[in-house]
């Protein structure tokens, strides 16, 4: 890596800062380099906003060159780190640092960039011959620099607190911007002839919120280095809310990452009591406190309890209690003995029994089973847009061929006359992975229940026969028992058909399992087993038509 002189000039006969640090441990040499490409980069921030301001391109030219300087860096940092952490033999602690060097490292690359932006713009005035006006924005300009510097001194002592304050900039950052925005624009409006140069300094503006952005991207790096917790700020302020700790580290956190949902789910536990942490849209999160409160209503202790909660602006937290259960789908996937499945599959339809009674009324839901595959399609064609010709083309189905929205018109004709007598409560996500089952005391809790509603109850039945067949790989003995599991779950809810008149169990059935097979295409990428569910969710949706 190139020597930088205090002018940005490069050294050509220059140790590599990597050889110059030869006696530092690798990932401390790491650090050292992060901490001198903040520098640099605050320095290149610094003249860019000096240049602009001075309308000087000769120091234009200098920042925009030095760019070049700043990019080596980052791409130098980004070959060590990976380098070193393919070797092995790291510590967790030399793993989180060479990750987030790579982060901090980018970032920093984006304010340099920032830099060459603010500077280029003095080759845009001048060349639009735009005439310089009595504007400026001196409190956005130091905030962005103090922001750059906070950090950098945050990761360099390994402060958590500055960290935490560098990251608190950004709002702070995004209020004066505001304000100055709403400056230019009553400028513009009272004088029409200054608009050539407040545009310019707008996009300037808008440069420095941008490294506002950034520097709350390092300083989140720069806590996860602290604390191990890969969270966005306000997550860490949500769980610090939830969850506060005297000392740093007294908090212990063992992310699951939930990748469909998109919500941080994560176990914490401090002073040796464990619970869950769960993070994401203010929308689902608060409909899950609200859906978990309804469950608590209902008898048997079917779901963990909530024990808080916490609103940052379109986000929400949420801390319930830790139920020390495995999945039921961890049992289903194992080599455990058929018996034992079927054991926790008969209790886990007890407690589904004690949920339809009680919950029970005599209304007819509305079937949408139609609706809902539409509604899905876009995200089946976004993740496999080779499925699209099932549309325009058509799929072979037996001796015929089939074309989805001529089946979907004719299904929904029908959906009317298929509706069953009575509503009962639904999972709404019914999912052998949403379902924590004790096997030695045989206790069922349901978890990710954002979605219950009253509705019809062969909607969560479809999901669950659908649950473990998603699961590309499986085979054998494993495959022998999901057809033995899902023939006990079918039996069970045409028992319960026939108990309350349902006279449209058997045509309802194959649409509401056509519904799981072609929208559970949205989330299963192997193009095969994910196109084996497609044809069987038409062929299903043609024996319900065919069938009327």
């Amino acid at each position: 890596m190139p020597a930088v002189g205090s002018g940005g000039e490069v050294s050509q006969t220059a140790v590599p800062a990597s050889a110059a640090a030869m006696n530092e441990p690798p990932l401390s040499a790491a650090r050292s380099d992060l901490i001198k490409m903040g520098r640099l980069v605050a320095d290149q921030l610094e003249r860019a906003l000096r240049c602009f301001h001075d309308l000087d391109p000769a120091m234009a030219d200098e920042v925009i060159e030095r760019d070049d300087v700043i990019d080596n860096l980052n791409v130098s940092l980004e070959e060590r780190c990976f380098d070193l952490a393919t070797a092995g033999g790291l510590s967790s602690e030399d793993r989180r640092m060479a990750r987030a060097a790579v982060k901090i490292a980018l970032n920093l690359e984006r304010i340099g960039d920032t830099g060459t932006h603010i500077a280029k713009r003095v080759r845009l005035v001048i060349r639009d011959q735009a005439r310089p006006v009595e504007f400026a924005f001196p409190e956005l300009e130091s905030a962005a620099l103090r922001a750059v510097r906070e950090v950098m001194d945050a990761l360099a002592e390994q402060d958590l607190e500055r960290a935490r304050q560098a990251c608190l900039r950004e709002s702070e950052f995004d209020a004066r911007y505001v304000a100055y925005i709403g400056e230019v624009r009553r400028r513009m409006q009272a004088y029409p002839s200054e608009v050539p140069y407040l545009l310019h300094s707008l996009a300037v503006m808008k440069y420095l919120e941008k490294v506002a952005d950034y520097v709350l991207n390092i300083g989140e790096q720069a806590i996860f280095l602290t604390t191990g917790r890969r969270l966005k700020f306000s997550q860490y302020q949500q769980l610090g809310q939830l969850v506060p700790e005297s000392t740093p580290g007294e908090l212990e956190f063992h992310p699951y990452w939930d990748g469909i949902s998109g919500a941080v789910v994560a176990q914490v536990r401090r002073h040796g009591t464990p619970a869950i942490y769960k993070e994401g849209s203010r929308r689902k999160i608060e409909e899950e406190a609200r859906k978990l409160e309804a469950w608590a209503r209902i008898p048997g202790d079917l779901t963990p309890r909530v024990l808080g909660s916490v609103t940052v602006k379109d986000r929400e937290a949420l801390l319930r209690e830790f139920v020390d259960s495995p999945l039921l789908s961890e049992l289903y996937l194992s080599t455990a003995s058929r018996e034992a499945k079927l054991i926790a599959t008969r209790r886990l339809l007890e407690a589904v029994h004690v949920v339809w009674r009680y919950t029970l009324v005599a209304q007819r839901p509305r079937i949408d089973y139609v609706e809902q595959i539409r509604r899905r399609m876009p995200e089946v064609y976004a993740l496999h847009p080779e499925f699209q010709r099932f549309v325009d083309e058509g799929i072979a189905v037996g001796p015929q061929t089939v074309r989805l929205e001529e089946l979907l018109v004719r299904a929904e004709a029908l959906e009317p006359d298929l509706a069953p007598p009575v509503s009962v409560w639904l999972h709404g996500d019914f999912n052998a992975n949403n379902v924590l089952y004790h096997e030695p005391t045989g206790q069922v809790k349901f978890i990710d229940v954002h979605r219950s509603r009253l509705g019809d109850y062969l909607q969560d039945v479809s999901v669950f026969l659908l649950s473990m067949e998603r699961r590309p790989g499986a085979s054998g003995a494993v495959l022998d028992d999901f057809a033995a599991i899902n023939e006990l779950v079918e039996g069970f809810a045409r028992r319960f058909a026939a108990e309350h008149g349902d006279a449209a169990f058997e045509r309802r059935l194959p649409l509401s399992l056509a519904r799981s097979c072609i929208t559970s295409c949205r989330v299963i990428a192997d193009p095969v087993h994910s196109e084996r569910l497609l044809r069987r969710g038409l062929s299903l949706l043609a024996l319900v038509t065919e069938a009327s």
